[in-house]
Formats: C-alpha cells, structure tokens, sequence
C-alpha cells in the first residue's frame, strides 16, 4: 500500500505539472476558460486549489530543505557503482551546485518546480485581486475575507520562493537581486527580478493586509489546515519576522498564533501507536510506527498529530532523508521520542519504492520519516510557534524564562515520560547557551524544512556565535569544470559555512525561465 501511494501521488504531480503554464510565460487569451462575472467563482478559484490534482498547489517542493540541510547525508561510502541519478531524484543540479560548490554555472540544468508552482499560487491571488471589483455578489465581509486569503496566498508565497531563489535577508544583501514581482494579469515582454528589499518590503505589505483575517482554524471540530486561517496568517507573520530578526514582532505573532490555537501533538500518548515488523531479510526485521486512529499507511505523524496551522507537504520524489551522523547523533537516542518513531537503522528497502539498494544503496542505509513516502509537514504549526515565541524571548534577553517555557510548553510533549528531570529538561548558564538549546531542538523537530531556513538567517544575522558551518565528504567534481562529480577517484570535504558565496544559499533558478525571459530574469551569480 506504502508503494501505490507513493506512485499514484507521483503519477498525480505529473499530470498537474505537464498541464501547467507558468503565468510568467504564457499570455492570457480570450477563451482559455470561463469569464469572470461572480463572487461565487472568484472564491471557487481559490478553494479549487486543494481539490482534485489542484491540490498539488499545496505541495513544498523545496529540496532544498532537504539536500542543503545538514542533517541530510549523502555517503560516498556507497557502492561507487550506485545510481546516483535516482538517488539524486533527477536534479543533480542543486546537490552539485550548493553542496559541492563548482566554480562557473555557464550550463545550468536544474528542473526544479518550485517556481512554477509558486508563481501560480501568485496567478491565483492576483487574478482573485484583480476581479474583486469586477464580479458582482458577495457581501462587504465575504469580499473583505476573501481579498485577506489572496493576500496571505501572495505573501507565503512570495517568501517561499525569496528563500529558494534569492540570497539570505540581512542589510547587506538588500540590493542583490530578488524575484520579478507581477501584482496583475497583464503578459509582460521583460520580467526583471527586483531588488531583495523591494520583494521583503511587498511581501510584509502583503501580509499586513492579510492579518486582519477572521476565518478559524477549526470549523465544528475539524481542523481545516487546507484553507487560509487566522492561526496561519500570525504564525506565518512569527515566522517572517523571525527571518528579517525583528524578534519583538515575531514574539508577538507566535503568541497571537498560541492563543487561538495551542494544541501540540503528545508523543507520549501511545494509545494511537500501531507497531509493525518489516521484513529488511530473512534475518532482519525493523519496526515501523503507525498512527492506527488514522489508517495503517501513513505512518506515524499525520496530519492532526502534527497540529498544522497551514497544510504544506513536503515530498522529496525518490531521495529519502538519509539522516547526518550529526544529526542523528544530537538526540538523546534514550529519551528522545522523535528518534524513537521516526528514526530507521534500516531504511534502503522501504525507501524509493521499496527498492533504494537495487541502485547500490545498502541494506543499512539509514532513513528518518513522518510518514510514509518521506512526506514533512513544512507549513506553519504549533511546535513552530512554540518554538519561534521562545527563540524570540531569548534574543531579547529573556533567556531563562524561555528555557523554563520549552521545559513546560514543549519538551514534555517530545522526551519520554519516564525521562529523569536532567533528561527531559533543557538548561542554559546564558543568553548564547539558550539559543544554542533552542535552535537545536528545532533542528530536531524540523530536519528536513526549516532547518534550512534557520541555516540561511543564522549564517547572515548580526549574531556570529549562532553560525553553523555544514562539512561534506564526498567525491570530487569533475576537474573539466562539468557540474557531474566523477562517483570515483578522491573523496574530499566540502564545507559551507557563513563566508560562503552568499548565492550557494540559494537555488539556481530554472533554466528554462531564464530563457523564455531573454535574459530579463537574470541567474544567480555562483561564480
């Protein structure tokens, strides 16, 4: 059953992505579709997101998050005869280019599709924007709710694609290029991409517009994620303002966040656990965590165990997170109940299909997972705003009242019952050791989605004792200057750390638009 999810969800991206335009590209014309005479249909356009093979608009196609994190390992200690095409999930570009940092970018053939299906998230709320003044219906306060989603729609994701295309937000980084901003529906020969001030500056103008949102994120008992809410539009706020360090706003919007919802999965409350051997040989077996309230296909933490304020799924394709032995080894392997459900020893032969050591990958191989098919929950949630609220006190100065909050508010929810007090409890001598604590338990909580994102504000914020520098072993790249390492020959250490070339922080930006634009949409500068 794990397999056929995973091929049918596949199957259902590939049908979305191969009959998607993106707006930057193609020009609307008379008779594409249905004229827009009504409220009804605006509001339609929106929900549609989250129905059918629409739904797809909800996915996080990020890989960075997981390839650049350093909790992500990729072991050149595999049979060099693995197939690392498949193991790479066919882009090598972005492992090439920000983990093993070649030195010229003249051919880039990096086919991710977070840019096309951002940009049509932005089509949506622009075409929402647009009409509202020109459909008839709809009452003052559904018009006023509905313009709120589509601007919260533009702001996440404008952020989102800021934090793949474009450098880390810091001072000194204000003028380096951002992304093109299109507020209209109108088809446009030259798409420039802005400075990154003026697309920080539109995104909070955006999201200013948007917290005024009055929808719940609970309507008779179901918690519906799938929709613009409340909770998501003030924890996306703590999360913006925790990016740009303005901490007093991020506090503050991870508080608003808490108050309207606070629930906070219990990884102690076992009556939901369903224990499974898996067969790895005839002699090895491994235990797969189910949430049996659920269904039996899932894994463990679903979706309302993971308390999202705004369902976003983040799917790698064939690569699965091959966990860090740093990564791995900064659990407390004891206690640490995230280590106990989500971390496999052996992983190969549930991983791609059940079939990841057909491609030279050992039966050893090591894997970490919420659910089946290698699916995080990256959208705002509980733990996030839990954890933002004490990250926020703790620059501040309110160091010690932050850790004694994670100990009461988070840590009991995570660290075993039975867990001595030294155990279950963080501890900080000082301001630094505090925010050590807690950037380290979200690393724990978010290897694969925002440990990134933390990775790119630490290295660049005014705080050098919070840099993180990532180290890789791994083969060395082709000394022609191609971006294909040789898979033989040396094994060497790369390393990024915050002195890097700013733009290995980001993704290259496809190919294909940079092409379509004429040049208009300039690449980013990796030389």
């Amino acid at each position: 059953m794990r397999k056929i999810y995973t091929i049918n969800s596949i199957l259902l991206l590939a049908v979305v992505l191969f009959s998607c335009n993106d707006y930057l590209d193609e020009q609307p014309r008379k008779g594409n579709g249905i004229e827009l005479k009504t409220f009804e249909q605006l509001e339609a356009i929106i929900n549609a997101r989250t129905e059918g093979t629409d739904r797809q608009l909800n996915a996080d196609l990020n890989a960075a998050q997981l390839y650049m994190s350093d909790c992500f390992s990729l072991p050149a200690a595999w049979a060099a005869e693995a197939d690392w095409a498949t193991i790479l999930g066919g882009d090598n570009t972005l492992f090439h280019l920000n983990c093993l940092q070649p030195k010229y970018t003249d051919v880039l053939d990096g086919n991710n599709t977070v840019w096309l299906l951002s940009f049509r998230n932005i089509f949506i709320a622009n075409t929402v924007l647009v009409y509202m003044d020109k459909v008839t219906g709809g009452t003052k306060e559904q018009r006023e709710l509905l313009a709120q989603r589509a601007h919260f729609l533009r702001a996440f994701h404008y952020y989102e694609l800021a934090n793949c295309y474009c450098v880390p937000y810091c001072e000194a980084n204000l003028q380096e290029l951002g992304l093109p901003i299109n507020t209209d529906l109108t088809y446009k020969s030259s798409y420039p991409r802005a400075s990154l001030r003026e697309v920080y500056e539109f995104i909070e103008s955006e999201l200013t517009q948007a917290l005024d949102l009055s929808i719940p994120l609970k309507e008779n008992g179901s918690r519906k994620a799938w929709r613009e809410n409340s909770s998501a539009v003030n924890s996306f706020a703590a999360r913006f303002y925790l990016t740009k360090g303005d901490y007093a706003k991020a506090q503050e919007f991870a508080e608003k966040a808490l108050a309207l919802n606070a629930d906070l999965g219990d990884f102690n409350d076992n009556t939901f656990l369903k224990e499974e051997l898996s067969a790895i040989d005839e002699e090895t077996k491994t235990t797969n965590w189910f949430n049996q309230s659920y269904n039996t296909n899932t894994g463990l933490l679903t979706p309302e165990l993971q308390k999202s304020y705004y369902k976003r799924e983040f799917s790698h394709g064939l690569t699965w997170a091959s966990p860090s032995d740093k990564f791995t080894n900064s659990f407390d392997q004891t206690y640490d109940l995230r280590y106990k459900y989500f971390y496999y020893p052996n992983y190969s032969t549930m991983a791609v299909f059940g079939f990841a050591y057909f491609y030279g990958v050992p039966e050893t191989a090591t894997g970490y997972t919420y659910f089946s098919d290698d699916i995080f929950e990256s959208g705002p949630c509980t733990a996030e705003a839990i954890l933002i609220k004490a990250e926020a006190m703790a620059r501040q100065g309110k160091w010690s009242e932050a850790i004694s909050y994670l100990n009461t508010q988070f840590r009991p929810y995570r660290i075993s019952n039975d867990a001595p007090a030294e155990k279950k409890n963080l501890s900080a001598g000082n301001q630094q050791e505090a925010i050590a604590a807690i950037l380290k338990e979200r690393m724990l909580e978010f290897p694969y989605t925002l440990r990134w994102h933390d990775i790119r504000r630490c290295n660049f914020n005014d705080d050098p004792n919070d840099d993180i520098t990532i180290k890789r072993t791994f083969y060395e790249l082709d000394p022609t200057g191609t971006h294909a390492p040789l898979f033989s020959g040396n094994i060497i250490e790369y390393t990024l750390g915050p002195n890097s070339n700013k733009y290995l922080y980001t993704m290259a930006i496809p190919a294909s638009e940079v092409v379509v634009s004429e040049g208009s949409i300039e690449q980013n500068k990796y030389e």
